[in-house]
């Protein structure tokens, strides 16, 4: 009897699952009014007009209608992204429903955070690695120990320095590493070298932290009496 009693809720709860997982599945693809399957637009709903519901995970290229590179135009950038808050910024549904004030809402976060995310070059190269099943650990091992020391003596040079002058070549330094790195991430992208583009950002973000070091430094000096 206990036996029978396990399967059966073994039974029920795998059930309950299955269907949870296709309701997840099917959440941005149905419309929640009309229940129309047309996705031909991905904010609106093709038959009814209500704003979709957005799906748990959305391709950031894809929301923003760019191409799946690392080497995106800017300007259309921007400009999509400009174009789709002015259809779906939650002020636009002011007048609607709760569940559309929060659909847009929830739309309006997903585009900032997509945006934000390719406009900037170490994100949208880590975002790209992601969608390619790449990670970066925290731990950096795969750095060799000669770059690792160089960050050490650039970190001390900014330590020691006591004047504008000092701090501003070593800026200017820092700002060409930082364009030779990007140059070479281009590069790495476009040979499909993941591996290589990997171990550049990582680069990358300890030149970016060394440079965001420098500038507080500065300001710090110019606020100085």
């Amino acid at each position: 009897m206990l036996r029978t009693h396990l399967k059966r809720g073994t039974e029920k709860w795998l059930h309950l699952t299955t269907l949870r997982c296709r309701s997840k599945s099917a959440a941005g693809k149905q419309c929640w009014k009309c229940s129309s399957s047309d996705i031909n637009n991905t904010f609106f709903c093709a038959s009814c007009g209500v704003l979709r519901e957005s799906a748990e995970k959305e391709d950031y290229f894809e929301l923003l209608k760019l191409k799946k590179e690392f080497n995106i135009d800017t300007l259309k950038l921007v400009q999509n992204y400009r174009h789709i808050q002015s259809m779906i910024h939650p002020d636009k549904f002011a007048q609607k429903s709760e569940h559309e004030k929060a659909i847009a809402l929830e739309w309006s976060s997903l585009v900032n955070k997509a945006f934000k995310t390719l406009s900037k070059s170490i994100e949208r190269g880590k975002y790209l690695l992601t969608l390619n099943g790449v990670s970066i650990s925290e731990d950096n091992t795969s750095l060799d120990k000669e770059f690792l020391l160089t960050m050490m003596d650039l970190n001390e040079s900014v330590e020691d320095a006591e004047t504008a002058d000092e701090l501003k070549t070593i800026a200017s330094n820092v700002s060409v590493n930082i364009e030779h790195l990007n140059s070479k991430l281009v590069q790495h992208f476009k040979a499909h070298d993941l591996d290589g583009a990997k171990e550049v950002i990582i680069r990358l973000k300890y030149m970016n932290n060394i440079e965001r070091t420098v500038k507080e430094k500065l300001l710090h000096l110019n606020l100085k009496p």
